[in-house]
């Protein structure tokens, strides 16, 4: 619901709804009968409201101020929460009133986030959704005459109360559905809107359970009612699940690949930071890139936040909300920080535009897709989920969240993706004269062309020696036999005749800092004894990630795969066995196009 465009207009849409009704409810009180009590109830919750807003959110702000950095809030502030809760229901209780709807006004005055919303999230979601929540179920269904659903179509009274109840779910699922199709919204769009507008849950049952408490409703009426929201809660997300697929919000109608790119064209990266200690080797691998004004280098970047404390996700643009306004700030102020010394005193010619993203960490792939497809990105960049110790050598953190972050993303980006898992410092060494030893390992296939796209644009760059080794399937003819093969050919054709002798004055330079290897391969180990031969010879290995799927190089070592997102020959390289330390880019060309 937070997460997609159109699950973000049906809560809007929600949220406008019931305050209008709520209003009207309230309202109707004196309306209906305008005595003296009836106004004397306005003033109750009026005075309810100022409490909670005038009185105890300014509480709760003064706490976060004087709590120290990095403490947790203290026990007693909780348990006040929670008296101050219960307090509400009984008042709202002694008032007539839903009592639910006191908790949640007195929700609203506190805080969200961190620290007091993330701390009330932690102690008392288990215990809600694991404990509370099912027994409030199984004591509704108690209360529910399982026998009153039988004579619904021969009970004339729970006939009726049953057609009404079908009547008003037809009448409001056809307004929700003809207006945003008036209003141009696409005719599937439009109907899982109006799914997703008629779906009733636990805070319908909890009304019709107090109605049920205060005499409003009888037993056979609220049994047929209780069979409602069942029927809902059952046929509704299995609708929406098959009508509804998220995933395809992202497709891209144009190719976004390095592949097709010219060298000389503008070339858009979004790189997305979990943790302080991938800054560095993003920056690295950014100055390591080529960039110039005939080829000019745009870097989005991303910093994700797990979402806690609340349900809404943020993406906050640095650009436009300056430093030191607003609560980016203190998530984001090492990114920002480093990415404008970056660019202020290493690399003026990147441009450089930060973002935070607060989000859920189920879906935090959706608002990097998004991102990438607003910005029309070529190639997001993510860090590998683990990370080793400063000499390297021992891992001292592996996060299956960002794992599963990566799977999504590779699944749905509208453009081409890479993994970067950082072993060995990627930069350029020009101080000591040094070259910086990039190596592509190319089978065969789109990802290995995306990886050799990339490593040709690090190859401009001055101080950047390429390095293309061929891996050829021992006893094979080496004729092109299909699509696939005659497009590897042209793209290592360039690579091929760099080679070649050229005394030429004028040879492009990326020709001069290219050597192009070819080997003959029987099977994985024979791939395997390769790689380690000259595993210290390189600072970076870039691979595509399917790189010998399905081929010779790969025989009897694919089923050691350890990291599925890296393919065989990136998981061997960035495995512990292997005997050096040097740095591997993953790359997978972009998958989808909507034609």
């Amino acid at each position: 619901m937070n997460h997609s465009a159109l699950g973000r207009v049906a809560l809007s849409a929600a949220l406008v709804s019931d305050m209008i009704g709520l209003f009207y409810v309230v309202m109707l009180v004196p309306i209906s009968s305008p005595t003296f009590a009836s106004f004397g109830l306005l003033i109750e919750i009026g005075f309810y409201l100022a409490i909670c807003f005038a009185v105890v959110r300014p509480i709760m702000f003064k706490i976060i101020k004087r709590k120290r950095e990095g403490r947790p809030i203290d026990d007693k502030y909780i348990y006040g929460i929670i008296i101050m809760v219960c307090l509400a229901c009984m008042y709202w209780y002694d008032l007539d009133q839903f009592p639910a709807l006191g908790a949640f006004l007195l929700g609203l005055a506190i805080p969200n986030g961190p620290p007091i919303g993330s701390e009330l999230v932690e102690r008392l979601e288990s215990f809600n959704f694991g404990l509370i929540l099912p027994l409030f179920l199984t004591s509704s269904m108690l209360r529910t005459d399982i026998s009153a659903w039988k004579d619904c179509l021969t009970d004339h009274t729970k006939f009726a109360v049953a057609s009404l109840i079908v009547l008003i779910s037809l009448l409001k699922f056809s307004v929700s559905m003809i207006i945003p199709y008036l209003y141009k919204m696409p005719l599937r769009d439009s109907v899982v809107l109006s799914l997703i507008m008629s779906h009733k849950g636990i805070i319908e049952l909890s009304f019709y359970l107090f109605s049920y408490s205060s005499k409003i409703l009888t037993r056979d009426t609220f049994s047929i009612l209780v069979l409602s929201i069942v029927l809902n809660s059952l046929i509704i997300p299995i609708a929406i699940g098959f009508i509804y697929d998220p995933s395809k919000q992202f497709l891209c109608y144009q190719k976004r690949n390095l592949a097709i790119m010219k060298n000389s064209g503008e070339l858009k990266t979004l790189v997305c930071i979990h943790r302080p200690d991938h800054i560095s080797s993003m920056i690295n691998l950014l100055e390591a890139s080529y960039q110039s004004e005939e080829s000019p280098l745009t870097c989005y970047v991303l910093h994700l936040v797990e979402l806690q404390g609340q349900d809404v996700p943020t993406l906050i643009s640095h650009k436009v909300q300056k430093l030191g306004v607003g609560s980016g700030k203190k998530y984001s102020e090492n990114v920002i920080l480093s990415f404008e010394h970056f660019h202020r005193y290493v690399c003026s010619s990147i441009s450089i535009d930060t973002f935070t993203c607060i989000a859920n960490a189920n879906h935090m792939q959706d608002d990097i897709c998004w991102l990438a497809l607003d910005k029309a990105v070529t190639l997001i960049i993510l860090p590998f989920h683990r990370t080793w110790s400063l000499d390297r050598t021992s891992i001292v953190s592996d996060s299956e969240m960002i794992r599963f972050l990566n799977f999504n993303v590779l699944k749905q980006a509208p453009c081409s993706v890479g993994i970067l898992i950082e072993r060995h410092l990627v930069k350029k060494k020009q101080e000591f004269q040094e070259n910086l030893k990039v190596c592509v390992i190319f089978v065969g296939g789109k990802d290995d062309r995306e990886a050799l796209a990339f490593a040709k644009r690090m190859a401009r760059q001055e101080n950047v020696t390429l390095t293309v080794l061929r891996l050829v399937a021992s006893g094979k003819s080496k004729e092109t036999t299909g699509w696939d093969q005659m497009l590897d050919t042209v793209e290592l054709r360039e690579c091929m005749r760099s080679n070649e002798p050229n005394d030429q004055p004028g040879t492009p330079k990326e020709e001069v800092s290219t050597i192009y290897l070819e080997q003959e391969i029987i099977d994985g180990a024979d791939t395997s004894m390769l790689l380690r031969s000259m595993a210290f010879d390189y600072d970076l290995f870039i691979v595509g990630r399917t790189c010998g799927e399905n081929h010779e190089a790969t025989r009897g070592i694919e089923n050691w795969c350890e990291f599925e997102e890296l393919g065989v020959i990136g998981d061997f390289l960035a495995s512990p066995d292997f005997p050096s330390k040097t740095s591997v880019l993953v790359v997978q060309q972009q998958r989808t196009v909507s034609q």
